[in-house]
């Protein structure tokens, strides 16, 4: 997992290089106008939009992915996101779905979760089976988001 804001000079630092690319890319569009739904930014790689409310933890499921790293940067809003470094317990899942590589969590509890709040141009990339659960509220209140996930193929880092 990685942490990172494009509005810092030096948020490169320690990234693999795919990732820099791909935010570097991200640094060059103008966000905020960018529409809903998947834009392909190569053969490979693609990002999906999504203008969203945030809810509660206790009401999202967590997920994990085996063949794509996520990088979710968030564009408008405030979200906060629990994460695990715990591998993931199979049974503790839904059947991994191939053609959309990802298992979501039966329950709404994440083994030894963490939290971490992005604010507008901050991201986070999550590697293969890092437990996520995105989109969460702080405090009481849901809020409106506007943020992407760009999918890249585990193979290109």
């Amino acid at each position: 997992m990685f942490i990172g804001d494009l509005n810092r000079d030096d948020f490169k630092r320690g990234l693999p290089r795919i990732i820099v690319e791909i935010c570097e890319q991200l640094q060059q569009m103008d966000l905020n106008q960018l529409s809903e739904g998947r834009h392909e930014l190569s053969d490979e790689i693609y990002m999906n939009v999504q203008c969203l409310q945030t809810e509660a933890p206790q009401l999202r499921k967590a997920e994990f992915h085996r063949n794509y790293i996520d990088i979710q940067l968030l564009i408008s809003g405030q979200e906060s996101m629990q994460y695990s470094l715990a591998m993931p317990k199979e049974e503790d899942y839904t059947p991994y779905n191939e053609q959309d590589d990802y298992q979501l969590s039966l329950t709404h509890y994440i083994e030894q979760a963490n939290t971490l709040t992005l604010q507008p141009n901050q991201f986070v990339v999550y590697l293969p089976f890092e437990v996520h659960k995105p989109c969460c509220h702080l405090g009481e209140q849901s809020v409106d988001i506007k943020k992407l996930v760009v999918k890249v193929p585990i193979q290109l880092l």
